[in-house]
């Protein structure tokens, strides 16, 4: 029997109209037991459509695809009344929380979401989700037959099927017959890339606030549709380890509530005693804390959800069976049968607390709308912040389900503090600034958000500890303890087209505000016209150009066809306004013909990548593809030896070790290639003493040592174990930012202003003498997170963007990822620099 749902979803929907047929076991519909060898996802996928197909207790939605085109699915649990009822009970949810509008019609049924293998190389999750979904839908569990009364529970039983398959099929070519449990075995070491990570080797489950990457982009879309009220992501650890469930550990955050802290210690009981009756070890309140909101938990919890990180014990090494340094055999069986009692742990707690789920959810949304706790009642994002880094918070903004709007009453100065001085200021509000409220559903996500510092309990933690958005997009914002008064959102701009008529200008030009106009010069060059960019600014025809304005001139593209066409196509798919010009001669600086505006073809871009690549290859080669959409050639850093480079005029490194291919690399910039040189990278020319880099880098060493005092009876040594982790954390960033002051006539750092903010993770490299230092750190603090005084020390003045000839060519340094997982938004600037100027 099949049921039709209505939900208003953006996602795709499919709805199987199929009639009824027995309904199998998993057994019975993979045609082997789970746990005997690994399922490939298609068969997961399958084996869901089945049972929605076969049983009036399940419905099947496919609310997305992968990158490599994979189906992203759930199915819906429940009793056939609630499930005739689904569109009444899933809107009342929504206008009960606020989220909505209308009054609720259906009575309230707590939502329960199961979320299994957001990364690929944990594949247990996707096994356990079948035997789950066949107990539901089966009711042969005790108590099953009441949870599916008083509960709507959605199974995603694969968040990433990209990874999933990577991991089974290579498995599957690995496994030995029979399988075996030498941890030294091929089948339990996999190789580059990780299958933990999906095709552009992101780590999902670090993507949950930023929606950066498509599978989230599509699951965000169905979890707001619901706004679920437990929310339990099933992951695997280390194949030492037992197995971790809530309570989670310090820090919480303390946009937490009460209730998410006791819920949290309710679950772990009802999961405890499952787990004691089957004899199984367990632990809890240790590792996986609740504070960074990129998580399968926080996220949920900052959305009103209980929110959960569950582990098992295993991962890609444990294969489907492993040997514990003699201690005993891990199966695939086993490590099924522990996500199993916990997600009947899940289950059960919900249904035996649900009436408390539904009444606190409820006030979640109510009493961030009407008594927010943020100190801050409203931020101020300023208008005249370029309109690339605003469409791109706006976008997040709406993904996440808060509201933004324009200023009612404008022209008031408001003491406010000030994000890019890190302290208290003044601002005016104007009439094209947008205003965001705490008074709001999503008042507590808001304040996770924009919140200047978080503060933290412990200053070890699992993850970041800053990430406030104005950082991230590099934008000028105010936080304001005063409630601002809202008009109504403002309507989606768009670029004006160029006009049409008869003039035939002598150039084209687009003043430089940010990645809208690299993404200009980007589809200039694809079209095969040649481009420039103004090292000074200059005033012509009553307009003024800053420094890195693009330039297309007629001259420079004599032998274009549709000239005229293709810059107004570039600069409609730009979203930008391209100026015309009808002379080369300037009011006020250099004309346009000179040397200060140098003309440039599209440049052949390399990036390599492969084993030792770091997170930044797959970054960069998403924000090739995906951001700027510029080609790029990827090459295997064990292919570098042996590459002709000679096709290419830009090669990145991400951080990794390219030493057997220095000659080549050394050869390509001497004959005038240019190399951006990201993270440990650098190590090939710091290692070069004949560089800059290698110069200065001795020069610091040698000073270092003189400063070294001797060990020799020093108290200071005499730590206590138990404090390893915290004395190593003197030493770190935890994901803090820190001010970068940038050299604003450079033209890397064109559109991005005067100063940056950076996620910084590494210590920096010293100035260089004969060099261009771009962008350094001068402080000895982050302006958010949590740094090591010694970090911090080490951190100071030093370099974190930085150039050099050698040769014919040029070499970049980036001491740190500036893209970090692709959601630091304001690094997408200086990349399109490095690659297009």
């Amino acid at each position: 029997m099949k049921h039709y749902v209505s939900f208003m979803l953006v996602a795709a929907f499919v709805s199987l109209n199929l009639s009824s047929q027995e309904l199998k076991t998993p057994e019975q519909f993979l045609g082997y037991s789970p746990g005997e060898r690994f399922t490939l996802h298609h068969l997961i996928d399958g084996y869901f459509r089945h049972m929605a197909e076969a049983s009036p207790n399940a419905e099947y939605i496919q609310y997305g695809v992968t990158w490599e085109g994979r189906p992203l699915g759930v199915c819906i649990i429940s009793s056939p009344v609630n499930l005739a009822n689904l569109e009444n009970i899933r809107m009342s949810n929504l206008q009960r929380a606020g989220l909505a509008p209308g009054e609720p019609v259906a009575d309230a049924v707590p939502i329960v979401w199961l979320a299994y293998n957001v990364h690929g190389s944990e594949p247990v999750g996707s096994e356990a989700a079948m035997k789950v979904l066949y107990t539901l839908v089966t009711e042969s569990y005790p108590g099953a037959d009441e949870w599916l009364k008083n509960l709507i529970i959605i199974i995603d039983p694969c968040q990433n099927p990209d990874g999933r398959d990577l991991f089974t099929t290579r498995y599957l070519r690995a496994q030995a017959f029979p399988p075996s449990s030498d941890p030294n075995a091929w089948e339990h070491n996999q190789g580059w890339p990780s299958a933990r990570l999906n095709h552009y080797l992101f780590d999902l489950n670090r993507d949950w606030s930023w929606h950066v990457q498509q599978e989230t982009k599509h699951r965000m879309k169905l979890y707001n549709s619901f706004m679920p009220h437990i929310h339990a992501d099933f992951h695997e650890m280390g194949a030492g380890s037992s197995f971790f469930f809530a309570p989670g550990a310090e820090p919480w955050h303390e946009a937490i509530t009460p209730w998410q802290k006791e819920y949290h210690t309710i679950t772990g009981k009802t999961t405890a005693k499952l787990f004691d009756d089957a004899n199984r070890l367990y632990f809890t309140k240790d590792n996986f804390d609740l504070f960074c909101p990129s998580f399968g938990d926080t996220w949920p919890l900052f959305n009103g959800a209980m929110g959960f990180t569950i582990e098992q014990g295993g991962g890609a090494q444990a294969g489907l069976t492993f040997n514990r340094e003699g201690v005993d055999t891990l199966t695939l069986k086993q490590r099924i049968e522990g996500h199993y009692l916990s997600s009947i742990g899940m289950i059960a707690a919900a249904n035996d607390n649900r009436e408390r789920l539904l009444k606190e959810f409820g006030e979640f949304f109510r009493s961030a709308t009407t008594n927010p706790t943020f100190k801050y009642k409203t931020i101020v994002i300023k208008g005249s912040n370029d309109a690339a880094s605003l469409t791109s918070l706006k976008n997040l903004l709406e993904s996440n389900q808060i509201r933004y709007s324009s200023p009612r009453v404008t022209g008031r100065k408001l003491t406010a503090y000030d994000y890019r001085s890190d302290r208290e200021g003044n601002v005016t509000v104007e009439k094209n600034d947008l205003i965001i409220s705490a008074f709001q559903p999503q008042g507590r996500l808001m304040q996770v958000l924009f919140e200047p510092d978080s503060k933290s309990s412990d200053s070890i933690s699992y993850d970041l500890t800053a990430w406030a958005l104005p950082y991230v997009y590099n934008i000028e914002a105010y936080a304001v303890e005063e409630k601002l008064a809202a008009a109504e959102a403002p309507a989606a701009e768009t670029a004006a087209a160029l006009p049409v008529d008869s003039m035939k200008p002598y150039a084209y030009a687009a003043p430089m505000t940010g990645f809208n106009e690299l993404r200009f010069m980007a589809e200039l060059y694809k079209s095969g016209l040649n481009v420039r960019y103004n090292i000074k600014p200059f005033v012509t025809e009553g307009k003024t150009f800053g420094r890195g304005s693009v330039i297309v001139a007629s001259g420079d593209n004599m032998k274009a066809v549709d000239f005229d066409r293709k810059v107004a196509e570039a600069a409609s798919k730009s979203n930008i306004t391209a100026v015309k010009l009808s002379s080369g001669l300037v009011t006020e600086g250099k004309d346009i013909g000179s040397d200060y505006a140098p003309v440039n073809k599209a440049p052949a871009v390399a990036l390599a990548g492969g084993e030792g690549t770091s997170q930044a290859f797959g970054e960069i080669w998403y924000y090739m593809e995906r951001e700027l959409e510029f080609p790029v050639t990827v090459i295997e850093g064990a292919d570098l030896p042996d590459s002709d480079l000679s096709d290419y005029d830009i090669l990145v490194l991400p951080g990794g070790d390219y030493t057997k291919a220095k000659d080549r690399i050394m050869a390509f910039v001497k004959d005038g290639g240019r190399v951006v040189a990201i993270d440990n990278a650098m190590a090939l020319f710091r290692s070069e003493k004949t560089t800059e880099l290698g110069k200065a880098t001795e020069a610091k060493e040698t000073e270092d040592k003189k400063s070294v005092k001797s060990t020799v009876g020093d108290t200071t040594l005499l730590t206590r174990y138990e404090d390893q982790r915290r004395i190593a954390a003197t030493d770190r960033s935890s994901g803090a930012i820190f001010r970068v002051r940038l050299d604003d006539t450079h033209p890397y750092a064109f559109g991005m202003g005067k100063e940056w903010f950076l996620m910084k993770r590494n210590t920096g490299f010293p100035f260089l003498e004969k060099g261009r230092n771009i962008g350094y750190i001068t402080d000895n603090k982050p302006v958010a997170g949590f740094a090591g005084y010694k970090f911090c020390q080490k951190v100071r003045n030093t370099n974190v963007i930085a150039s050099e000839r050698i040769g014919e060519g040029e070499v970049i340094y980036i001491s740190d990822d500036p893209y970090f997982r692709a959601y630091w938004k304001s690094g997408r600037v200086l990349l399109g620099n490095l690659i297009l100027r």
